[in-house]
């Protein structure tokens, strides 16, 4: 791997060969795993089948919590290749490649080669921009948009021609504009609130004034314009704006007084400092080397060349986002992602400063994230490797998921291990990388494989249709059970033209949460105490229970029946249906 600002087409073309393996067994590899997920691709397999497209529908009515980026290129993806998983995450490769390459070049114009490799490296694998990267959901394309602007911002603020600041700027404003229709003008707070610290820290006060920063903002303003006309002319359009930039923007900061369904405040609720808390969980398994990054960054943000503009960009990133994210009523893990960014940039630019041959300081660090990649590798391979070869679903297909875990993991902790002795930097940084790679598609690609069976919401919905033998009819549904019948349940009962057969699903209140003992006991590891008492279920006049259904440590629901409908027979589909989840019939 080349020190130089160019390298080989090899040392790019490393990089690409390890995070692409990444991404895709995050993306591709996994059903829709709650929560979140079977909502977002309700919202995106809606909008390639309704009439107006300024909104997503869901259930019937609009979804008014965020711009429609991510529904419009996930509808129209599974448009073409239907509602499969894959299909609906397909953009979802498109985002991640593009926030990892924006990244690198940031890296690589202020550094060199080796800082824009690790500097892609970690986009794609620190565990929050990981996790905003592989799941279905509005993070995703603003993780792309807030890259996008901050390559953007570098290349202008760092041109030495019109031109090329023009250029750089445009490329700012498309990343804003990608940010915007991703998750509303919140997507703004990390690069604009960099470019300000730029200004501040640098004394540019006239890069304000420049005509090549203002000459992109009206296309910026007429894309906004024109989809906020849309909304605003469709029959609920005020109510759809008041939530948009009043509910979904101002009420995630503060309590704007709104409980209804979109008073943000109710839930997610902030605590002083849980984000600092949270913060070295967030970084992993690159915590060593960000905070090696960050202790550098305090004299490197100071020096006057085109590196330290680019430390600068790194501080200006996180510093003023995790401050302003640490005051909101709101939080989320992955509410981190864009602030994120700047570690990973703070990374590759410690390691693109390091020398050929790592000093004891730098082997310290690249010993302490060696240590924590070996770990979590044996951590991941081993849960992966328990739940792919429990006894209740043992197989051939099991036994080699399990056998690819351990292995992986294995594999992962001695190249980690072998990383702070290599005998150059550079070695060191691509063992590094290696293992981490690893870790993502060897170690977690078989635990993804084991859990999708049990998360899968079209297996519980095909269970329900099989049991029902008829329309379904969905009672007081949260949103995970609204989306796993929109998904899955076509044949799917509305109470304003229900058939006269019907059979009501009822979400029963969870009766206690899973502990590791009912986890052995379902995985067969331990023999099963005998029979629970079944869960007490609502009266329903002219009903009685057909089937209770329970996902393994989460929903249960009840299938509910005609009175006459309801007998031996269906308690035997009831209890074909469930398979090997345990659950209680409650047939009568």
């Amino acid at each position: 791997m080349a020190r130089g600002n160019r390298g080989t087409a090899r040392d790019r073309a490393a990089l690409w060969w390890l995070v692409v393996p990444v991404l895709c067994i995050g993306l591709f590899s996994r059903v829709y795993f709650t929560p979140d997920e079977p909502r977002e691709a309700a919202l995106a397999f809606a909008m390639a089948h309704q009439q107006q497209h300024a909104v997503p529908e869901f259930g019937g009515e609009y979804f008014m919590e965020k711009p429609p980026l991510l529904y419009w290129l996930a509808g129209a993806s599974a448009a073409l290749f239907g509602p499969a998983p894959a299909a609906l995450r397909l953009p979802g490769f498109l985002y991640a490649l593009t926030a990892v390459a924006a990244m690198a070049l940031v890296a690589r114009r202020a550094a060199g080669q080796r800082a824009a490799f690790v500097t892609g490296v970690c986009t794609a694998t620190l565990l929050v921009t990981y996790q905003v990267e592989i799941w279905l959901a509005t993070d995703a394309p603003l993780l792309a948009g807030v890259a996008v602007a901050l390559c953007g911002l570098y290349v202008g603020f760092t041109a030495r021609s019109a031109d090329a600041r023009l250029g750089g700027y445009a490329t700012f404003h498309a990343g804003l504009l990608i940010a915007f229709f991703a998750k509303n003008v919140a997507g703004w707070m990390v690069p604009v609130l960099a470019f300000l610290c730029l200004i501040v820290s640098e004394r540019r006060w006239r890069e304000l004034v420049r005509r090549e920063l203002w000459l992109p903002v009206p296309v910026l303003l007429a894309a906004i314009a024109a989809w906020t006309l849309s909304v605003a002319s469709l029959p609920q359009g005020a109510e759809a704006l008041r939530v948009f930039f009043w509910n979904n923007l101002v009420g995630r900061a503060v309590d704007v007084g709104d409980h209804g369904p979109y008073g943000y405040t109710a839930g997610h609720q902030n605590s002083p400092g849980k984000y600092l808390i949270e913060l070295p969980v967030y970084l992993l398994p690159w915590t060593g080397i960000v905070l090696a990054a960050l202790v550098t960054s305090l004299r490197a943000a100071r020096g006057a060349t085109g590196s330290g503009t680019a430390w600068r960009l790194g501080l200006g990133a996180v510093v003023p986002a995790t401050l302003l994210l640490s005051v909101a009523a709101t939080a989320r893990g992955v509410y981190y992602g864009p602030p994120a960014l700047g570690f990973a940039l703070l990374a590759g630019l410690w390691a693109g400063a390091l020398p050929e041959v790592p000093d004891r300081t730098a082997r310290r660090w690249l010993a302490v994230t060696a240590a924590t990649i070996a770990l979590l590798a044996l951590v991941i391979g081993g849960l992966a490797a328990v739940a792919a070869v429990a006894p209740r679903s043992r197989a051939a297909d099991t036994l080699v998921l399990g056998l690819v875990a351990l292995g992986g993991a294995v594999m992962a902790a001695v190249m980690a291990g072998r990383a702070p002795g290599a005998p150059s930097t550079d070695q060191a940084l691509y063992r590094l990388a290696a293992a981490t790679c690893l870790l993502f598609t060897l170690c977690a690609g078989p635990l993804y494989l084991s859990l999708n069976p049990w998360l899968d919401l079209g297996r519980v919905a095909t269970r329900l249709s099989t049991v029902a033998g008829g329309p379904v009819q969905l009672v007081a549904p949260d949103e995970t059970t609204e989306a796993m019948a929109e998904l899955y349940l076509p044949h799917r009962a509305d109470a304003a033209s229900a058939p006269e057969i019907v059979w009501p699903l009822v979400q029963v209140a969870d009766r206690r949460s899973w502990k590791v003992r009912d986890w052995q006991v379902f995985l067969g590891y331990r023999p099963s105490p005998g029979a629970t008492a079944p869960p007490v279920l609502p009266p329903r006049a002219g009903y009685r229970p057909a089937c209770v259904l329970e996902r393994p440590g989460g929903r249960t629901y009840a299938l509910y029946g005609p009175v006459a409908a309801v007998g031996s027979a269906s308690a035997s589909r009831c209890r074909a249906a469930m398979g090997e989840v345990p659950a209680d019939d409650g047939a009568g």
